[in-house]
């Protein structure tokens, strides 16, 4: 069985906004100056591919749209940045 890898910045992206809550893709590219914007938007739309974040209607601007981590997913994501973050420091 092959094993499904997410993109690099996923974890960067899952961390921003389970901290902040939803953002737009604007928001979400601002806040990691450190990452290429078009690395952002791909990480974006793979994980919103695979139902991990969801869209809603950002009702303050309605060109854009909301990005938040998927509810369904909250509990196996938060283990899976456990994980993450547990093998970073053991890595280290």
């Amino acid at each position: 069985m092959k094993r499904e890898r997410l993109p690099k910045g996923s974890m960067d992206v899952l961390g921003l906004l389970e901290t902040k809550g939803a953002l737009t893709q604007k928001e979400i590219i601002e806040s990691l100056k450190q990452t290429k914007p078009r690395a952002v938007r791909y990480t974006v739309r793979q994980l919103l591919d695979r139902a991990i974040l969801v869209n809603r209607a950002n009702f303050e601007d309605m060109r854009s749209s909301l990005i938040g981590i998927n509810p369904e997913m909250e509990i196996m994501l938060k283990d899976l940045i456990n994980r993450q973050r547990l093998e970073h420091i053991v890595s280290v």
